[in-house]
């Protein structure tokens, strides 16, 4: 399997149109097949890192942030390892986007949720309205 197809597979079943934009640019950077290929590298953690220099960036709780520079991020992603961007390995089993225990998905549900807490008509969607069973990732919640 080559790398392009190792975040193919990632993004499988995954509804989300802001990280189905963010790992389909990811794709179309062919010279990075070989960083797609390290294992210590997931959806979710890139999401969480995503999170992470957004929220450095922020004022007053609100970031808004250019395509290019989450790309970019994205990126920085998977060429730097782990240590050199600061994330701590706490993970003690892996499943194939990361720290996810498996759990059944209903037909049509997302397996991390919308990593923007919004839904397809750009509404935030309610905690309430979600089932806890599905891990969910959101790069700009608090």
């Amino acid at each position: 399997m080559d790398g392009i197809k190792r975040l193919a597979d990632m993004l499988k079943g995954q509804k989300d149109k802001y990280l189905n934009i963010i790992v389909n640019h990811l794709m179309l950077q062919t010279e990075m097949n070989e960083a797609f290929f390290n294992e210590e590298k997931n959806l979710k953690d890139m999401a969480t890192y995503i999170k992470d220099k957004a929220k450095k960036q922020a004022t007053g709780g609100v970031a808004v942030i250019e395509d290019e520079v989450v790309f970019k991020w994205a990126k920085e992603y998977f060429i730097k390892s782990n240590k050199e961007l600061g994330i701590k390995e706490t993970r003690l089993e892996r499943g194939k986007h990361g720290n996810v225990s498996k759990v059944e998905v209903k037909e049509n549900e997302d397996e991390f949720g919308s990593i923007f807490d919004f839904d397809d008509n750009n509404k935030k969607t309610s905690d309430n309205n979600r089932k806890e069973e599905i891990e969910q990732i959101s790069i700009f919640g608090i």
